[in-house]
């Protein structure tokens, strides 16, 4: 007799749950409007959807153009493509007391190298330096008599940056030894030229090496 009682009870529970709740939450019928009150109704409203990604961000970042068109031509300016991979040196370069030296790349225009030179063990002022580029022989009639391009000069021990030729031609390093006794400069590159080699040499003005550029 208990266990009827408990069966017909819950069934009654039943029937007043889906009264009160499933029904307005389920289909917004609330017959006897306790749904509502409870807030059972509002669950049976469809909720707002987004509209589906297509794909496409916009962006509203000062003056940003995110075309196609503005793509292409921040991508041809940032990258510069080559055929083959770049190259890396270490080049020791040995400078007497009372030398000069001059080590170029030959490089096609628009073409980069990062470096790092260093005189090792240095005691004193280290070197001037003079960084700067010539255009080949066969392109000199391209520009005015004896031109050549500075980039940087000084006095110092040790310099690092990067560089990417303004023109074809040989562009690279004059160093002048001021301090007392043969120094060493470390020259590190990486980067893309067609050759590299010491191009001239002198000891107490007496020229050892010069080659045509």
């Amino acid at each position: 007799m208990k266990l009827m009682k408990k069966i017909i009870a819950a069934a009654i529970a039943g029937v007043a749950l889906s009264v009160v709740a499933l029904l307005p939450a389920e289909y917004s019928i609330d017959s006897n409007g306790l749904g509502g009150k409870l807030g059972f109704t509002a669950l049976a409203q469809e909720p707002e959807t987004a509209a589906p990604f297509d794909g496409v961000l916009e962006f509203n970042i000062g003056d940003y153009d995110p075309t196609a068109d503005r793509i292409d031509r921040s991508v041809q300016g940032l990258i510069h493509q080559e055929d083959a991979p770049f190259h890396s040196a270490i080049i020791d370069i040995e400078i007497e007391d009372f030398g000069e030296i001059e080590h170029k790349f030959i490089m096609p225009a628009d073409t980069t190298f990062v470096y790092s030179w260093k005189v090792l063990d240095a005691l004193g002022d280290g070197v001037y330096y003079d960084f700067h580029g010539h255009p080949s022989s066969a392109d000199a009639v391209n520009y005015p008599d004896g031109f050549e391009m500075a980039y940087a000069k000084g006095e110092g021990t040790e310099q690092h940056g990067s560089f990417t030729a303004p023109f074809s031609g040989y562009h690279g390093f004059y160093f002048m030894n001021i301090e007392q006794g043969p120094i060493t400069v470390r020259l590190t590159v990486s980067g893309y030229w067609e050759e590299h080699k010491e191009m001239y040499r002198a000891v107490k003005g007496e020229v050892l090496k010069n080659e045509s550029f």
